[in-house]
């Protein structure tokens, strides 16, 4: 792990992106930008510009850097579905997770491909992951499933003794993983959402989210982020480093103990569309 992080650390910290800092595009350029953006809803240009494995800020509370986790924290599987994704996103996703869990927590790497139809998902990719230091896997789904279908089929082939969902857009953070197994190590009835930090879908720069705001839902039922409420802050005696507890999650990305998750019923495979499965989940749980 030192070596890959120290690698990650010590490289050319000038090119575009580096440190998470925003990519901006030459004027001469910004029609073709246009014109790439509605691809995948975001600024494929700046982030093709990106290198693969880019160096981040440390945005954790100074408390949670001198953090001491348990030794012997349970493996997970990191599971990623995609459908169209880019490249760059995609591999930047890889990398940042490779890069920045210790290798002896990361049983594996699961892709799921909802039917892509790009070239460059099929034997380029299979080609490319091959040669990359952690198992990784690629599924593919015979015909477009939809997130909770994808992430189902992901789930069923994981060996980890935990589940971890992640976005095929994301970037890990130094640290990101170890709070999330620590406290299923606690209570394999805990399911653990980090703080979502955001990527800006125009220049790519990466802003640190708010720890004092968590999940929670309207009468529409609709998800939404509140302002954590005193009573959490006074039953954490004010320490910022100690989790939130949260009736709902994002459900985008959180780690669950594998058996738990089947004994919960894992998700209702009847789902089409993204956007009710937060929610289903926060209530089984």
């Amino acid at each position: 792990l030192l070596f890959c992080v120290t690698a990650v650390i010590s490289r050319n910290q000038e090119g575009p992106g580096e440190m998470g800092k925003a990519v901006l595009i030459p004027k001469d350029d910004q029609e073709k930008m246009k014109e790439l953006f509605k691809i995948n809803q975001f600024n494929l240009m700046a982030s093709d510009l990106i290198a693969l494995n880019r160096s981040l800020p440390d945005v954790r509370l100074d408390g949670c850097k001198t953090k001491v986790y348990p030794d012997e924290l349970p493996n997970t599987s990191v599971v990623i579905v995609f459908h169209n994704e880019a490249w760059s996103t995609l591999l930047r996703t890889v990398y940042s997770v490779i890069n920045r869990s210790p290798h002896r927590l990361l049983s594996e790497i699961i892709l799921v491909d909802d039917a892509s139809e790009r070239e460059f998902l099929k034997a380029s990719l299979e080609n490319y992951v091959k040669n990359l230091e952690v198992s990784i896997k690629i599924i593919r789904m015979e015909q477009r499933s939809g997130l909770i279908r994808a992430r189902l089929r992901g789930a069923a082939a994981s060996k980890g003794q935990v589940i971890t969902f992640l976005d095929a857009h994301c970037e890990c953070t130094l640290g990101w993983l170890e709070p999330l197994l620590a406290r299923i190590k606690e209570d394999r009835k805990t399911v653990v959402c980090p703080i979502i930090d955001v990527i800006s879908d125009d220049t790519f720069e990466y802003m640190a989210g708010s720890d004092m705001t968590y999940g929670g839902f309207n009468w529409k039922l609709n998800f939404r982020w509140y302002p954590v409420p005193q009573r959490e802050m006074d039953r954490r005696k004010g320490d910022r480093t100690l989790p939130v507890r949260t009736p709902t999650m994002a459900g985008g990305l959180f780690s669950i103990d594998r058996n738990y998750f089947e004994e919960i019923g894992t998700y209702d495979a009847g789902m089409d569309i993204w956007g009710g499965e937060n929610l289903e989940m926060s209530f089984r749980v």
